[in-house]
């Protein structure tokens, strides 16, 4: 890697957008935690900059390469006439299409060390993507996973266990430990009832329609019971119908996106997380960190955050009676569910700061 001045390594991130995501709240945690002294970043999205680009600290810049579509050839010219001209030490991407056009690029300047990401372990790849992927895997320099499991899969993919890391997600686990507002019950037409809620965006592989399957028993043992669904997505429409064709709609609140997450976490009293197959999901350590109770599916990264029985509860994915079941008992068990987040709340606390995943970018970039 080459470096700016005698000891500082200049990073660069490709990402698409900074939309509001998992994956783009690590990497402004990430940038706005680094040593600018040691790590000078700077952030280049392929579209617009999206609307996290307002939490980026102001001294990282933040620019796009102004990509009309996924097709559109300028950015790549863009970003190879950039890299030529100020040659970083690293250029880091997460996500499959930043991935790609990395690993492309990055080839026209060789003391660029690139640097492409695993944040998820999908079920399968659509064959283009499985081809692609696997044609340019080998052009990165390293991978990073968020998760044990997605370091497994690449390297299942061929890529050198030496040239393989992990670093898990961090979060200002401070910023969670909030208290109801007043008002937001009512604000969102809730009653007095116990909720049980999820965020995440409303993609089929997070099991949202598992969780309104489940529902009508959870409502049959708890009457008063509320759904929350935070986050949007192309199953919007889809989750409101099915959840008219069970009869279940006037329980269950499709909210959209949100800026109050730690406020809304504060208002659940269990946190839902079925998901199909994930990396390391920020949402879920976001409701460990606000000490709640958790039901989740044992796959990937939510079984390296969750252990069954000591920080929430696991059921086998796609299997809406288990999930039912797992949140009517603990809706029943008051004591056993405060056990549980509290536990979850130590772990958070003592393994996924945002200063610990900082730390261990700063010691991987030092390393390669």
């Amino acid at each position: 890697m080459t470096a700016t001045g005698d000891d500082r390594t200049q990073v660069w991130y490709l990402i698409g957008t900074l939309a509001v995501g998992g994956t783009e709240r690590t990497l402004v945690d990430l940038v706005n935690g680094l040593d600018r002294d040691r790590f000078p970043p700077m952030i280049w999205t392929i579209t617009e900059p999206g609307p996290l680009a307002d939490d980026v600290a102001a001294d990282v810049p933040v620019r796009s390469l102004g990509a009309a579509s996924k097709i559109d050839p300028r950015p790549a010219l863009r970003l190879g006439r950039e890299l030529r001209r100020e040659r970083p030490a690293v250029l880091q991407s997460f996500l499959y299409f930043d991935n790609v056009l990395a690993r492309l690029v990055g080839q026209v300047s060789p003391e660029t060390t690139v640097v492409t990401g695993v944040r998820e372990v999908p079920e399968s790849l659509p064959l283009h993507r499985d081809l692609v992927d696997r044609a340019t895997l080998g052009l990165s320099d390293h991978v990073v996973s968020n998760s044990e499991a997605g370091a497994e899969w690449v390297r299942g993919r061929g890529v050198d266990p030496e040239q393989v890391s992990v670093v898990r997600n961090g979060r200002d686990v401070d910023a969670y430990d909030v208290q109801e507002p007043e008002g937001l019950r009512a604000e969102l037409g809730l009653g007095d009832g116990p909720v049980v809620g999820t965020v995440g965006r409303l993609v089929e592989r997070k099991g949202h329609h598992d969780l309104l399957d489940a529902w009508p028993a959870v409502l049959a043992a708890h009457p008063d019971a509320e759904l929350v669904l935070v986050g949007d997505g192309p199953e919007r429409d889809a989750l409101r119908t099915h959840a008219g064709r069970l009869g279940i709609e006037s329980s269950v609140h499709l909210l959209g996106r949100r800026d109050d997450v730690p406020e809304l976490l504060a208002l659940f009293d269990l946190f839902a997380f079925p998901s199909h197959y994930e990396g390391l999901p920020g949402a879920l350590l976001e409701a460990m960190c606000a000490g709640l109770p958790i039901v989740t599916t044992p796959v990937d990264g939510c079984a390296e955050l969750v252990a069954d029985g000591e920080h929430g509860v696991h059921v086998p994915p796609r299997d809406p009676a288990a999930l039912g079941a797992a949140i009517e008992d603990l809706l029943a068990a008051d004591e056993r569910a405060a056990t549980l987040g509290r536990t979850a709340a130590r772990r958070a606390r003592d393994e996924f700061s945002i200063a610990a995943m900082v730390d261990e970018f700063g010691r991987l970039y030092g390393k390669l």
